[in-house]
């Protein structure tokens, strides 16, 4: 194993070690989403609001914070008081990953490891075909399981993932949850009641959140409308419903089979027909 594979599993360690000790003794918030859900958007907006430092990408601190991450409920324990768990529509996140694995990240030198790993593995002709890629990657991200070798930190696949937070969130007191699609449809009032519900003793001033909720626009960060894409930004779109330009019968079918019945159970569609 490479010096820069221990190092950062051994900081990997150190984040989970300290957000299962720490965190829940200083009253931090610890945000869980799968990959591509919105997690980064929603800390930024959590954070502002409550005036928290939220330290992206960076070891822990010792003051309170607010922690977003992509761990299992197996690996925090039920002590953390404030989690929320933010959920997006697993077909919006297959068409956001893709870019993410093979389009994005080939222009990105921040890591181009993750797109030589996705591309290694997915051997297309033609990466920019996502129609007709698409179905075999679906399969591929809830087939391949590299957890054997990265351990915690891999989030598993879009169904499991979610549906043991489900479960979690069942059993215990301490999970909110908020759904992506709605913080688009109306930020201020749904980061409002996430609020009240996961940190019910702060008191928010309205005028700060709406200022904080304009701060974190998309239009804000990105300098774009909602819906005027970039594919090479982290930002790419900023909207729900995009997979519909993606998705053709096989992707729709593959995806489906693996996790047809968790967009039902997840309010997404009533039937297996769309």
């Amino acid at each position: 194993m490479k010096v820069k594979q221990i190092l950062g599993k051994f900081e990997h360690a150190t984040r989970l070690a300290y957000i299962n000790s720490v965190t829940h003794i200083n009253d931090s918030v610890l945000i869980v989403e799968y990959p591509k859900s919105g997690g980064t958007w929603l800390a930024q907006l959590v954070s502002g609001s409550l005036e928290l430092p939220f330290p992206r990408n960076k070891y822990p601190i010792l003051k309170r914070a607010v922690y977003h991450s992509h761990y299992q409920p197996k690996f925090i324990i039920h002590k953390n008081k404030h989690i929320i768990w933010l959920l997006r529509d697993g077909r919006d996140i297959m068409v956001s990953s893709y870019f993410h694995h093979l389009v994005w990240n080939d222009k990105n030198k921040k890591d181009p490891k993750l797109v030589s790993y996705y591309r290694n593995k997915l051997k297309f002709k033609d990466y920019s075909d996502i129609e007709n890629n698409l179905a075999r990657y679906i399969e591929f991200l809830f087939e391949d399981n590299p957890s054997k070798f990265v351990f915690f930190n891999h989030p598993g696949n879009w169904k499991d993932f979610n549906e043991k937070w489900q479960t979690a969130m069942n059993n215990q007191k301490n999970i909110t949850l908020i759904k992506y699609e709605d913080m688009l449809k109306d930020t201020y009032g749904e980061i409002q009641k996430l609020l009240k519900a996961a940190v019910p003793q702060i008191n928010v001033d309205p005028v700060h959140l709406k200022k904080v909720v304009n701060t974190y626009s998309f239009e804000n960060q990105t300098k774009r409308k909602p819906g005027d894409e970039n594919t090479n930004s982290f930002l790419r779109k900023g909207i729900s419903g995009d997979w519909k330009n993606y998705f053709n019968d096989e992707a729709k079918e593959v995806f489906k089979k693996y996790a047809g019945q968790m967009l039902i159970d997840m309010n997404y569609e009533s039937d297996l027909k769309w």
